[in-house]
């Protein structure tokens, strides 16, 4: 025994199993359909004895990065409305202000603080990176919310006038960063280098608005596009997890990136969401059907 053992691909459950968990299970493969001219295919690999076992994962293994987009969106949509009652009197209630405070602290931070630790325990490293990074940024915009809306901190007039270049130097900060991850995405998926490409654009429409109320204008614009684009994603995402295959299109560059913002770190692949019934024993088949 050379520690070798074959096993057989089973295109239903999208994985592989041993001789012996066929034989115990009693699989039946059907090729009366197949002719030469439309032959049956059948995936047989070689694979070492002890090294593809794998455990089966608990529940926590799913993906979070849905709510984690749909944070995104909703709280960038937010956003847009609070910027819009600032230059458009009637546009929308100043009192609005005070809900989108706790929502820009919770939702836009907290959760997505939430989800990249979640993220991270898939050993997700983009998705770790991307939803601790921005639920930290948000954290930040929406205590700073609080503090001026139900607080009235600072008190001291100057201290709570437009800072322009202030602004400058935090979000071109931020714009590094999310260069860097769009550049992570160019060998992910269409979907994720769209809404990180976006988030920069509306960043730099950011920075901009501090001199000019029509870049004020275009950064609403970019803003209710992100939005649209990131809850397009939380959609694609969750519907593409819950039934098992690609629903709604994510483009992806490569077959194994299918997720909007998932990559797996060096050494290890992406814990799947789903059972992979790779066990050389099939016990865990047996025991599951």
């Amino acid at each position: 025994d050379d520690g070798i053992t074959a096993q057989l691909r089973l295109e239903e459950f999208e994985c592989y199993m041993g001789l012996d968990a066929l034989e115990s299970s009693a699989k039946i493969f059907d090729f009366k359909d197949t002719s030469l001219s439309k032959p049956g295919r059948l995936d047989v690999r070689l694979t070492t004895a002890g090294v593809d076992e794998v455990d089966k994962p608990s529940a926590s293994s799913c993906t979070m990065a849905p709510v984690g987009l749909f944070a995104l969106s909703m709280t960038v949509g937010l956003e847009a409305a609070v910027t819009l009652s600032k230059l458009v009197d009637n546009s929308v209630e100043p009192a609005f202000a005070v809900p989108f405070a706790v929502y820009g602290f919770w939702v836009g931070g907290f959760l997505q603080l939430l989800v990249g630790i979640f993220e991270a325990t898939r050993n997700n490293i983009y998705g770790a990176t991307a939803f601790t990074a921005f639920g930290c940024f948000w954290l930040a915009n929406g205590l700073q919310f609080i503090l001026t809306t139900y607080l009235n901190v600072p008190e001291v007039p100057e201290l709570r006038e437009k800072t322009p270049w202030g602004t400058l130097i935090k979000d071109a900060y931020i714009t590094l960063f999310i260069l860097v991850l769009f550049y992570q995405t160019l060998r992910m998926n269409r979907v994720g280098q769209l809404i990180i490409g976006w988030i920069a654009v509306w960043l730099v429409m950011t920075i901009c608005a501090g001199w000019s109320d029509g870049f004020t204008w275009a950064k609403i614009i970019s803003a209710i596009f992100l939005s649209m684009v990131s809850f397009y994603g939380f959609t694609a995402e969750l519907t593409n997890e819950i039934r098992h295959k690609e629903v709604m299109c994510m483009w992806p560059v490569q077959k194994e990136t299918e997720e909007v913002f998932g990559a797996a770190g060096k050494g290890k692949a992406l814990q799947p969401t789903l059972y992979n019934l790779r066990q050389l024993s099939g016990k865990a088949y047996r025991e599951d059907h």
